[in-house]
């Protein structure tokens, strides 16, 4: 009975949004999008080999799929690797990446949105990423003999899938999955009440971890900044700037309130989310009563560092929270917070506004003591304050959270035993 009426509300929405793009242009690119990505994926075909589809919501489940199909590459020649992404975040030029054989935007969760997918590519395996568990296609999968999987599960308590209206067909659609496994023991009592007693359940980890270990130990930051630290080692030997990743304009005020009513002798290494030149114009006269502010791209061989250094370029901020002595990681007073592993696999303490949910990593780091999830410009800046001022606090959190990250490295291999050691049969 939960899946008539929610097909009646998915019938109804996908309706509206045709309507929609009949006058809004946005809208119409949009469904046409999704549209041509699907329809270009049939032009290749698996040619007998095990075909894996792994979805992701947006970037940061996309994170995960990649780790987790490294290892399936690696111990399976003969895979044929189908990706899906929900979120238009994700940007196209993503499509290009070898790790996947064909990318495309998952469509409207509709009854039949996936027959063509099904009965073209055959799947065995289907990895759902984290959490975007779209009901119909869970059973679809089911139907058509496809098992289907939940790893990096995570499901907060604050979570929308929780609440009393849409819990019946959290219920409803979890009966679907073969196995379902927790990214942490913390998140796996989310779950009580909602899985199937048939459906396989173990905490097995987060795959994001190793694909953020990964970056950090493989991969080199923006060559300006690799030359900007070669030519400031006697500054950073002596200083930890504090850094604040992935700010918006509110994180920003955030900031400039704790700048405000305290003042130390701290340096500030500031990443925008986006460089945006009005923004900046505004926030550089407000820091300038503060301190001197310099531009990443801007600055000169051999002046002096100011006290607030802001990045202007790209690829920088995952490979500088090593200098750092705390990150404050921004989104969450938006939207959903941005990566809190990157600063964790580093050993720094992190802070973020309220919204965390969706973010489990994020959570669970919280619940460790590694994270000051903050509510209020009050609360903020009396944490700002409180890790500005306490190094053995700072040293505590941040040793927590590199343990936490290096402890859960290795979730892809578990993954794989667990999933693939009858998968085939």
């Amino acid at each position: 009975m939960v899946y008539f009426f929610y097909n009646i509300l998915i019938s109804f929405i996908s309706f509206i949004l045709k309507f929609l793009s009949l006058f809004l242009k946005p809208v119409r690119n949009e469904l046409q999008k999704r549209k041509f990505s699907l329809e270009s994926i049939f032009s290749k075909s698996a040619e007998g080999k095990f075909v894996i589809w792994l979805h992701a919501a947006s970037v940061g489940e996309l994170d995960q799929a990649r780790a987790l199909t490294e290892t399936i590459r690696k111990k399976n020649k003969n895979v044929f690797i189908i990706q899906s992404v929900f979120s238009s975040s994700v940007k196209e030029s993503t499509f290009s990446d070898p790790l996947a054989d064909v990318y495309f935007y998952l469509p409207l969760d509709t009854a039949h949105a996936y027959d063509k997918i099904f009965s073209h590519f055959k799947p065995k395996v289907l990895f759902v990423m984290a959490w975007d568990t779209w009901p119909n296609l869970l059973k679809v999968a089911n139907r058509q003999g496809t098992k289907t999987y939940l790893p990096c599960a995570s499901l907060s308590s604050e979570s929308s899938r929780k609440n009393p209206i849409v819990r019946s067909l959290t219920k409803a659609s979890f009966q679907y999955l073969t196995g379902i496994y927790p990214s942490h023991e913390l998140m796996a009592k989310e779950f009580t009440g909602l899985i199937s007693p048939k459906t396989d359940f173990i905490v097995l980890g987060d795959t994001r971890f190793e694909s953020v270990l990964g970056k950090l130990e493989t991969k080199t930051p923006n060559p300006s900044f690799t030359r900007f630290v070669s030519e400031e080692k006697s500054f950073l030997s002596k200083n930890k700037p504090i850094i604040l990743g992935s700010t918006y304009g509110i994180c920003e005020e955030r900031f400039t309130a704790y700048l405000k009513s305290h003042s130390d002798d701290a340096y500030y290494w500031i990443f925008p989310h986006k460089w945006e030149e009005n923004r900046m114009m505004e926030l550089i006269p407000n820091l300038e009563n503060y301190g001197t502010v310099g531009v990443f791209s801007k600055l000169k061989p051999g002046e002096p560092l100011p006290k607030f250094l802001l990045f202007d370029l790209m690829g920088i901020l995952a490979f500088a929270y090593q200098y750092g002595s705390f990150a404050y990681v921004g989104g969450a007073w938006l939207h959903r917070v941005h990566n809190t592993i990157e600063p964790a696999a580093l050993g720094l303490p992190v802070i973020t506004g309220p919204r965390i949910s969706n973010a489990p990593e994020a959570i669970v780091m919280q619940e460790l003591g590694g994270l000051f999830k903050t509510e209020s410009e009050i609360q903020f800046v009396e944490k700002f304050a409180l890790l500005v001022q306490n190094k053995s606090l700072r040293e505590k959190m941040g040793q927590g959270n590199r343990n936490f990250v290096v402890e859960n490295r290795g979730a892809s291999d578990k993954i794989y035993n667990r999933v693939f050691s009858d998968a085939q049969n």
